[in-house]
């Protein structure tokens, strides 16, 4: 078989995983500051005080870093400020700056035209720096990546327009273009070794807490694993909880504490570390603050039924046990938590090597939805309505829009399974203006799906009065890997 490379992104650690044409696991290691690192921090920080000084062109800065290669771009960007969280230039007062991934998920930025033009080539860039290390770890190695298969690993959340960018980078860098799972059926995967049943894998975005109901069905030559469901919790993700851990150890909960943490949980160099301790941690985060943790929530962990599901893990908040154990972990995993989504994919490969006519499916779940903007993603289309492979299918409603000085929005279709925008990743969004004398809008939307079943196309067509068109667009979704 082919040599694969697992890459885990779309959160702040980025891990990688080479699994060889024989069979072995290499981790992929960084030297940061001579320092091997497993784990990497993915944020990026931006220092506003390299602009105030008196001699600073931003023509010239940026002309420096236009001519910057993968290797050498973040050498090259502190110039124009852009650090990465172990520069020892990086102050306290450094700003997080957004993923490259969350902002090409945006709808927002999606119809800004400015945005629209550069953002690709701008976000591919970034991207490709931060991904650089682990194809020099590739390279170092004389491993042929047109010999390898890569497979990433993204939130369910990240949208469409990301991906495709992720893809374009992997095909320029000479590979194949790459398998994308979503983290929670990759946490899911771990458990291929295991009867048929049910599972939910919790993972957490900078904002919110998602929950997904993943199922895991098939007989002894096959595994398929879907995404059942997914709830998003408002507010309870890495913000949340890292202002919680600040206030257990009576600091500021600042943007530099959040470095220090990310630092302490990927063992990677950073120069605020040594204000953090696991031992500090350990003493904050004891039984008492676990059970505080758990009564402030106590509602919404009764809204979960895990009688006889298997709770998984997946992203950088819980690898922290006293945070599991708020959730009902027991604070004790055999994979370590940054590892749970490569490792799951791994173990899966693993499980196919050992007979050929073994197979595994992949499906996220979900239909097609509509952002109504009030905190609400409404079902177009169910799965269940999905064409068959090699149909095609025309689905049509009517919009009515309350209120008289809104007249211009955004329309915001998703993809998923979460009533809650935040949960679902972005397909389109076309920028939409009402007529004065209508709040109506018809939206048509035609279904075709390919003749394999893993790919649906559509075509989104929306309507005012008299039929005259107001927006047009298309976008594609994978539907299942297979593997």
């Amino acid at each position: 078989m082919r040599a694969q490379l697992i890459l885990d992104c779309g959160g702040r650690v980025l891990s990688a995983l080479l699994v060889t044409a024989d069979g072995q696991q290499v981790p992929c290691s960084q030297d940061i500051r001579f320092v091997a690192a497993r784990y990497v921090s993915a944020d990026l920080l931006y220092e506003p005080r390299v602009a105030e000084a008196e001699d600073f062109i931003w023509e010239d800065a940026l002309e420096t870093v236009a001519k910057a290669t993968a290797r050498d771009f973040f050498q090259r960007a502190r110039r124009i400020g852009l650090r990465r969280p172990w520069d020892a230039q990086a102050s306290e007062r450094a700003l997080l700056l957004a993923s490259p991934l969350a902002v090409l998920s945006s709808a927002v930025a999606l119809t800004d035209r400015a945005a629209r033009a550069s953002l690709p080539r701008v976000a591919m860039a970034l991207l490709d720096a931060m991904l650089d290390p682990a194809f020099s770890f590739l390279a170092e190695r004389q491993i042929a990546f047109a010999e390898i298969d890569p497979i990433v690993i993204l939130p369910a959340q990240v949208g469409r327009h990301a991906r495709l960018v992720l893809q374009k980078l992997f095909r320029r860098r000479g590979f194949r273009p790459p398998a994308i799972v979503s983290r929670d059926l990759a946490a899911a995967v771990a458990r291929i070794d295991e009867p048929p049943g049910e599972c939910l894998v919790l993972d957490a975005s900078d904002e919110h807490l998602h929950l997904h109901r993943v199922s895991i069905e098939g007989g002894e030559n096959e595994r398929r694993f879907r995404t059942l469901a997914s709830t998003t919790w408002p507010a309870l993700g890495w913000n949340h909880w890292s202002a919680r851990i600040a206030e257990a150890l009576h600091v500021t909960a600042t943007a530099a504490f959040d470095r220090a943490l990310i630092s302490l949980l990927t063992g990677s160099p950073d120069s605020l570390k040594p204000r953090l301790t696991h031992g500090a941690l350990q003493s904050a985060l004891d039984d008492a603050w676990v059970a505080a943790q758990r009564n402030e929530i106590a509602g919404r962990l009764r809204e979960i039924d895990v009688s006889g599901l298997r709770v998984l893990f997946a992203g950088e908040l819980f690898a922290l046990d006293a945070v599991r154990a708020v959730f009902g972990g027991n604070g004790v995993t055999g994979t370590p938590v940054l590892d749970q989504a490569a490792g799951g994919i791994a173990g899966a490969l693993r499980w196919l090597r050992a007979a050929e006519e073994r197979q595994l499916v992949l499906v996220p779940g979900g239909g097609l939805r509509v952002n109504n903007f009030h905190g609400e993603a409404i079902e177009l289309v169910s799965p269940e309505q999905l064409p068959a492979a090699g149909e095609a299918c025309f689905v049509e409603t009517d919009l009515r829009f309350a209120g008289e000085a809104a007249k211009s929005f955004v329309m915001h279709l998703q993809w998923g399974a979460d009533q809650t925008p935040e949960g679902n990743a972005t397909l389109c969004a076309m920028p939409l203006e009402l007529r004065r004398d209508s709040n109506d809008l018809r939206l048509s939307v035609h279904l075709r799906r390919s003749r394999s079943g893993r790919r649906l196309h559509g075509t989104v067509e929306a309507r005012m009065a008299r039929g005259v068109v107001a927006a047009q667009a298309q976008f594609a979704e994978e539907l299942e890997v297979r593997r």
